[in-house]
């Protein structure tokens, strides 16, 4: 199965990406969800962030909420990596343990799996396990625009944007740029034609 990694900043379009991909016989899957998922009920991962943050990034019910995470690490640079400490060994060892379950064990004749992963260009050695690493890209200021439009507050989305790696660093680890810079149906078109490249060359680079 040819493995596909998604990155890309805050609002540059990874998840309408993963979307498409899906929508054309993709299997897919999200580093996002995998955090969200280790981040409510019961985990190691969770436990360390409590301890590291305090309980003020809990909730009612007790599971941490991302926005109250986000105000709290994203506050200086040295939290953000505090942050990052505690999660990428988690979110990764998760990533790992299911890539390699749909690669040995197939449960799908998909002939891709698509992969999101935000902070790829933090974590590189993730790279190794994909055929082709896709950078999505778009103007900051369009992308704020969009993470806004998701319920974000400008504030902290600009926050997260200042301490988190580039489109150029995210470049320099990606097989193939994919620019986000006109309308939805302009971004699917180039969508489309990668996958139709990609299909008609036999799922290779």
């Amino acid at each position: 199965m040819y493995t596909v990694m998604i990155t890309g900043g805050i609002g540059s379009g990874k998840s309408t990406a993963l979307a498409f991909l899906r929508s054309r016989g993709a299997a897919v899957l999200s580093l996002d969800a995998i955090s969200r998922e280790l981040l409510t009920g019961s985990s190691a991962m969770k436990d360390e962030i409590v301890r590291a943050f305090g309980e003020d990034v809990l909730g009612e019910e007790g599971d941490i909420e991302p926005a109250r995470l986000a105000k709290i690490a994203f506050a200086t640079q040295e939290s953000a990596q505090l942050l990052d400490s505690i999660t990428f060994p988690y979110i990764i060892e998760a990533a790992n343990t299911y890539i390699l379950n749909v690669h040995c064990t197939p449960t799908t004749k998909a002939p891709l799996l698509a992969v999101e992963v935000p902070l790829l260009a933090e974590a590189p050695e993730l790279a190794s396990l994909a055929d082709e690493v896709i950078s999505i890209s778009a103007p900051e200021g369009e992308r704020i625009v969009r993470a806004v439009e998701r319920g974000g507050e400008t504030e902290d989305i600009m926050a997260r944007i200042a301490l988190q790696a580039t489109d150029a660093d995210r470049e320099k680890i990606a097989h193939t740029v994919i620019e986000n810079t006109g309308t939805p149906e302009e971004f699917e078109e180039k969508l489309a034609a990668w996958w139709d490249m990609r299909e008609a060359a036999g799922w290779r680079r």
